[in-house]
Formats: structure tokens, sequence, C-alpha cells
């Protein structure tokens, strides 16, 4: 199977650059799946799971908050706030988190309040549900 340079850019730098067989990204119109020679292409990424599946099939589960795509040239660029590998997630932590949001969400007034809280929660149930898959 033919590959393709694969690079995952935070705000701390680079934490990943690999040739890669496939990618599957959670966009905000959908998932979407990526091959070699994919024709040149941009979208929003939802908050989610990435699978990056490696040579001989070897597939590795992350966590990307929201960010951008970019494929070109044979090469996927994801931009995001966020990501890291689904084994380093802190499952307790992130149910706290989720516990915490939720109770904070029941006691919000404030638009602007509400939609960040609402945000956090979504980012530490996905945080959840990708570490939960590994049990």
């Amino acid at each position: 199977m033919a590959n393709f340079r694969l690079e995952i850019v935070t705000p701390k730098g680079k934490i990943y650059s690999k040739e890669v067989e496939f990618v599957l990204a959670r966009t905000t119109e959908g998932d979407m799946g990526i091959l070699a020679n994919h024709a040149p292409f941009v979208a929003e990424l939802a908050v989610g799971e990435m699978i990056v599946r490696e040579e001989k099939g070897k597939e590795i589960p992350y966590y990307v908050s929201g960010g951008f795509l970019e494929i070109n040239s044979n090469k996927v660029i994801v931009l995001v706030d966020e990501a890291m590998l689904a084994s380093e997630i802190d499952l307790e932590m992130a149910r706290r988190d989720a516990a915490y949001a939720e109770e904070k969400l029941r006691k919000l007034t404030e638009d602007k309040n509400l939609v960040l809280t609402q945000k956090t929660l979504h980012e530490a149930l996905v945080k959840v549900s990708i570490a939960e898959k590994l049990l």
C-alpha cells in the first residue's frame, strides 16, 4: 500500500511526523478517510478521535481537539490545539473534568460561560470515550 507523510502540530510543536498508510479524522462535516495521493483539501476538524494506520496495519488512536487538516502533495498536516495518544489520556481525570463541567453547567446563567463549559464537557467526554476503548 502507498504511504504519505502525516504531521500533527500543536502550539507546543510537532508531535508526530511519519509515513503512514491511512488516517481517519473527524471533520465538522463528518468522518473522513485519507489514503495516499488524495486530492488537495482543507477541512475543519471537530473534537474527536483520529486513527492513524502506520505500516503493517498498526492502528494508533489519538484524541484531537478542534483544528484544521490540510492535504497537499501527498502530505497531511493536522493543526490542533491539543493532540494526545489515546493511551496517554488520564481516564479518571477526564471523568472528573466531565463531572465538574456537568455540575457547572447546571449552575450557569451567562451565555459565554455556558458555551465554554459545554466545550470543556464535550472535550472531556470525548477523552473518556476514546480511553475507555482501550480497556
